[in-house]
């Protein structure tokens, strides 16, 4: 077998939420075969961000100590750097919601901004956290902004342009000696999927939370599936470019398993449905079913489509130029075309789109063979 789908095999075993004892047992078969390619292992989960995930559930499940020494050695130690970088969030977060409800401002908490005051996964270490997310209302931007500033935060001239007024969130907010940026919000995401998730629906049905005295919310158990499937798939173009999104993945796991009789699928399929992106759910949630075991929601299941589209999700972990090929043919999608030609969903506006853009990268081509200096040499 492939070593990179070996590894990803193993990664999801051990992340699947799975308390049976033959899934302890088959682990440790596993471990002790002597077979398992480690190096694509730790390489593929350093990828996905999941390498301390991997040490709480092994831990949990007693078999950290039967990893080879130097691989123990390094998750331990992964997993332990994660959870004191957690902490400084922590205060990073705290410090900048309490200066904010100074201000009659209660920011919502996005992605593992609310990992940070909850206890979903069971172990403060085990997401790993690069910067922290704040949805606040649109009309409260700049005083917010001007809040933070008081704390020390500014951001990098150079990377303003960057950060228009439609981008989702503002420049990254950075202050020396801290672990990680600030990023205020004005939008859940950008177009062309900012009609599939309305930030005003978030903010209106965003659920009160508080923590050590302070108020902050967090959006309902079905909007953050959502707004995690939007970012995996869309607005990170996993799904265009054929990448099978792990974090993504475990985490909608972890949420809908603790949140079974909150989480409304319908309302899932219904939103991407609607906006004709029910292909990118489909095959998400058979990646979720064939990799993590998770049930089908209901009135949803395998299809065609998204068999096939994991098979070539499979070829490009396994081989690089079929990965090369498949970032390519990502370059032609409707969500890239509709974002660089502003085109229309429809089948001519979107295929004409991508005649341009073949024209184009033709062109430019034939300019650089023209260009380039030729061998004098006879």
């Amino acid at each position: 077998m492939n070593p990179q789908i070996e590894a990803l095999q193993f990664i999801c075993r051990c992340l699947a939420d799975d308390a049976r004892p033959e899934s302890s047992s088959a682990l440790r078969t596993a471990i002790h075969s002597g077979q398992l390619p480690w190096e694509a292992v730790v390489s593929l989960a350093n990828n996905h961000l999941l390498t301390p995930a991997m040490w709480v559930v092994l831990n949990k499940k007693n078999l950290s100590d039967e990893l080879p020494d130097e691989l123990r050695d390094c998750l331990r130690e992964l997993h332990q750097l994660s959870k004191e970088r957690n902490a400084q969030l922590q205060t990073q977060l705290l410090e900048a919601v309490r200066q904010l409800n100074r201000i009659d401002i209660t920011p919502v908490l996005l992605k593992g901004a609310m990992h940070l005051v909850t206890d979903l996964y069971g172990d403060s270490g085990a997401r790993i956290m690069t910067d922290i997310d704040l949805l606040v209302p649109r009309e409260k931007i700049d005083e917010c902004l001007t809040a933070l500033h008081g704390l020390g935060y500014e951001a990098e001239q150079d990377i303003h342009s960057d950060y228009h007024e439609d981008h989702h969130h503002c420049a990254p907010l950075f202050r020396p000696g801290d672990y990680g940026s600030l990023e205020i919000h004005r939008g859940l995401t950008d177009s062309p999927t900012v009609d599939i998730l309305p930030t005003e629906t978030g903010l209106a049905e965003a659920q009160p939370l508080e923590f050590q005295g302070l108020c902050m919310k967090v959006l309902s158990p079905t909007h953050r599936l959502l707004h995690n499937i939007l970012h995996s798939q869309l607005v990170d173009h996993n799904y265009a470019d054929g990448i099978i999104p792990l974090r993504s993945l475990h985490e909608v796991i972890t949420e809908s398993t603790a949140n079974q009789k909150c989480v409304d699928w319908s309302i899932i399929q219904s939103r991407m449905e609607q906006h004709k992106r029910g292909n990118a759910l489909r095959a998400y949630l058979y990646m979720a079913h064939t990799l993590f075991g998770m049930p089908f929601p209901e009135g949803m299941g395998k299809t065609l489509p998204s068999r096939l589209y994991y098979q070539r999700c499979c070829a490009q972990l396994s081989w690089e130029l079929a990965n090369e090929w498949g970032l390519r043919l990502g370059r032609y999608s409707t969500d890239t075309m509709r974002k660089r030609y502003g085109c229309g969903n429809g089948w001519v506006a979107v295929n004409w789109a991508r005649f341009q853009q073949f024209r184009g990268r033709g062109t430019a081509f034939l300019d650089e063979l023209r260009n380039k200096p030729q061998d004098s040499t006879l």
